[in-house]
């Protein structure tokens, strides 16, 4: 049933696409914010499969382009997301290339390379063809219906290029692609061409990685700023390689090593490094594909000066070497850096620190998303006995706490929090994020302790409302704003730009967490239906209401709340019908969902 709905979605696409029903954009855009953007959708699938996504873009590409970068990020996540599907260890790396330049346009080329199962020879050249995969069995193991490529093919074709794949049975695969973007009329300066600052030049660095892809990357990039490189594959080799340079008295100022490595890891290499007198005086980054609660904290207590996500983009990471440098020549002690960190707002008093305390995983994306993108640091809690304890480990300035939560909620944490702070004498802002909207539930939320209320789906206009009040000092409750009626439409297009601020490279990476989501949610209330397990049904239920009411999606949010009451009330008898007819609306919401990062919007 799933695998000829997508089948329909994908034809749908395609079928547009033949009759010229989508259009090109023609826009300036930053190329590396695109390529970034699709990274970090991949980088938790990359961890979740024990995988390294890496990204190279060489020096003479440009940084700003003139194109369609919904499309071109559409590609990108067709081809990367095929390669961590078919690939179950090793690597996924992404290569980016300047092939030709020209007054007004320059042909970039991208390589999506891996080292996953391979394609027989006799298969390649029909699975760019529509309704082909290389093996019908490849359907079974890993699923999809094969027509990603056919999609991604069709649009590089509109963008004046072309696609083609190399391939090995057992060794892996590399999708090539070329595509024509525009220039400004004054040619854009390559990316990184500028000067390196004075601060890189000369400084001798060790950088200690597993995976020989990303060392040659690291080493390309330190050269072009000036900075003097060695490398090696393990953490044994990188304390022989520290000891004879302190033996040579030319110590290394900078080691930039990886966390996850077999044998010693990243963090046992520091630790043995800052046990040796002679060698802790090296300023240490790590970088990890996968960080896990609590990474950071041990970083600080280990001395790290900075903390960073792979793949990571080329300028934060200059931008943290040079803090981490430039931080030697200051008294005191210099916060961890993160990315975080990095998008820090210049100005500081302008920059709250957030515990956002929600379970569902698009709920999660898009907070996130939306508070950075403001300027500011966020920490995530799952539930309501997760935020207790990051508030009793640090201060925050504000807390968006989700009302309904496993295990604990907001309300029971929000009244266990203000019993704490009855010894402590200190109050913690508090700001209610509900979808509920029954008479009362505002009471509800005062009565907890809560100082703010906000409706969901969230809107930017009222985060920023509720965030400026902050900002300012102003306690007063934020009043909830009443959803908007159901219409008939699967999506409310308006709505949902609106909420994403307009970032349809955003709604992209939605629609990409939530179609990997709901087929296993829907499987579950099936499950829960035939078992009679209304505790079940009640929150997954929830959970599908709150993702699709940020997706603007009311007819299915509607339906998923029925579904919800149903659980809370035990009435499950007729709650299979409402499953099918759950299923079959999102299979709506998705085909418009993929309509809208498709089509122009103008």
């Amino acid at each position: 049933m799933l695998w000829r709905q997508n089948l329909r979605e994908s034809s749908g696409i395609i079928s547009k696409i033949e009759a010229g029903k989508v259009d090109l954009e023609d826009i300036d855009f930053v190329l590396c914010e695109c390529i970034e953007g699709t990274l970090k959708t991949m980088a938790l699938r990359a961890d979740e499969k024990g995988l390294e996504l890496l990204c190279e873009v060489c020096p003479d590409v440009a940084e700003i382009v003139v194109g369609d970068p919904g499309r071109l990020r559409q590609i990108l996540l067709n081809l990367v997301g095929n390669a961590l599907k078919f690939t179950s260890r090793g690597e996924v790396a992404l290569r980016v290339q300047t092939d030709l330049i020209e007054d007004a346009s320059v042909i970039l080329h991208f390589i999506v390379s891996d080292t996953g199962v391979g394609i027989a020879p006799e298969k390649l050249k029909s699975i760019f063809e529509s309704f082909s995969q290389a093996d019908t069995s490849t359907t079974r193991e890993y699923g999809g219906t094969g027509l990603g490529l056919t999609i991604s093919k069709r649009l590089i074709e509109m963008m004046g290029g072309r696609i083609w794949v190399e391939s090995e049975l057992g060794i892996g695969s590399c999708f090539h692609f070329a595509v024509r973007l525009g220039t400004a009329v004054k040619r854009n300066a390559p990316f990184e061409s500028v000067a390196a600052p004075v601060i890189l030049r000369g400084v001798k660095v060790l950088i200690v990685d597993d995976n020989r892809t990303n060392r040659r990357i690291l080493e390309g990039l330190v050269k072009r700023w000036g900075m003097n490189p060695t490398s090696t594959s393990d953490g044994e080799g990188a304390l022989a390689e520290l000891l004879a340079a302190r033996a040579a008295n030319e110590p290394y100022s900078l080691i930039l090593t990886d966390m996850h490595m077999p044998g010693m890891d990243g963090f046992d290499l520091v630790g043995y490094v800052r046990q040796r007198l002679e060698l802790s005086t090296s300023t240490i980054m790590m970088l990890t594909s996968g960080g896990q609660r609590g990474d950071a904290a041990r970083c600080e207590e280990l001395g790290i000066s900075a903390y960073l996500l792979k793949p990571v983009r080329q300028t934060e990471l200059r931008e943290a070497i040079c803090r981490v440098l430039s931080a030697k020549e200051q008294a005191g002690a210099i916060p961890l850096i993160t990315r975080y960190s990095l998008n820090d707002v210049n100005d500081p008093a302008k920059s709250l620190h957030i515990l956002l305390a929600e379970d569902n995983a698009t709920n999660q994306k898009l907070a996130m998303r939306l508070l950075e993108k403001r300027g500011h640091q966020v920490t995530l809690a799952c539930n309501g006995r997760e935020a207790l304890t990051a508030l009793e480990s640090k201060s925050f300035d504000l807390v968006l706490m989700d009302v309904q939560m496993p295990e604990m909620d907001g309300l029971e944490a929000t009244r266990l929090l203000r019993e704490r702070e009855m010894v402590s004498g200190h109050r913690q802002p508090v700001v209610a994020m509900t979808a509920l909207v029954m008479k009362g539930d505002r009471e509800r939320c005062i009565e907890s302790g809560m100082d703010g209320y906000l409706s969901k789906p969230i809107r930017p206009q009222e985060l920023d409302e509720v965030l400026d009040k902050y900002l300012n000092g102003d306690r007063q409750l934020i009043a909830a704003v009443e959803p908007a009626g159901l219409q008939e439409a699967p999506v409310i297009a308006a709505e949902l730009l609106e909420r994403i601020d307009g970032d349809r490279g955003l709604l992209s990476e939605l629609l990409e967490l939530f179609r990997g989501e709901y087929p296993a949610q829907i499987l579950a209330l099936r499950e829960a239906v035939k078992s009679g397990d209304s505790e079940t049904l009640e929150r997954v239920g929830h959970g599908l209401k709150g993702a699709l009411g940020n997706l603007s999606a009311p007819v299915a949010q509607g339906m998923a709340s029925d579904l919800e009451s149903a659980g809370k009330t035990g009435e499950i008898a007729h709650a299979m019908d409402k499953v099918n007819a759950l299923d079959g609306e999102i299979g709506r919401v998705i085909q418009a969902l993929d309509g809208l990062c498709m089509e122009a919007v103008r």
